[in-house]
């Protein structure tokens, strides 16, 4: 068995990368942002573009993740009972590496992840997309291929999430728990899962 677990929105209270595009994000932004919930562009095409409308120090960005966001006060607790069971608990964000490490720094939060990367050089945001599908190239980072590999090894998986990077995986996750967007599509599509609001619901459910 191994969780898989979003990052943005599920883990922190609030979708980071989506809070810095809608804070610092220039003229233009909006539209590609509407592209990309009608489904003409994927995540990795939107954001490029999105970030090169954006303008901020890093000194300015690394204030407001650090300020105006929080990891969920269970999680920590769910990562110890993960350990106790020998479960490993690896996090797939289609968010970044900038604000993952600063959001676990300051929660002396260790466990592994796979992002996107975000570096910041004069104001301008760079992005790169190490973890995009060969085949499919939609998704900043492919959940699914590392969930594909968690499977070829005989693992069964319990997937965590919320958003439309979660929607592959929560197909292939012999246990889901969702909420938000992941939630409807999951409804949508026949899907079963858990609603959970906070890592205390899922601990409460969790039996491994």
């Amino acid at each position: 068995m191994e969780v898989l677990c979003d990052f943005d929105g599920t883990i922190t209270n609030d979708d980071i990368g989506f809070k810095i595009i809608k804070t610092f994000a220039g003229q233009g932004w909006q539209e590609v942002e509407d592209a990309y919930q009608r489904g003409e562009k994927g995540s990795r095409e939107a954001l490029a573009e999105i970030f090169a409308l954006t303008t901020v120090s890093e000194k300015t960005l690394r204030r407001f993740v650090e300020e105006q966001f929080f990891v969920d006060p269970f999680f920590p607790a769910f990562l110890l009972f993960c350990r106790h069971k020998k479960v490993n608990v690896t996090v797939l964000s289609d968010g970044f590496d900038f604000y993952i490490d600063l959001m676990f720094e300051k929660y002396k939060i260790d466990v592994p992840y796979y992002a996107n990367r975000l570096k910041v050089v004069d104001c301008v945001l760079y992005s790169h997309f190490p973890n995009a599908s060969l085949q499919c190239g939609s998704c900043g980072t492919c959940k699914l291929d590392y969930a594909k590999r968690v499977k070829e090894n005989g693992k069964k998986i319990i997937y965590i999430g919320d958003g439309r990077s979660d929607r592959c995986v929560s197909r292939m996750a012999d246990i889901v728990f969702a909420k938000g967007f992941l939630a409807n599509y999951c409804d949508e599509h026949s899907i079963p899962y858990h609603l959970f609001e906070s890592f205390n619901d899922i601990l409460e459910i969790c039996r491994f």
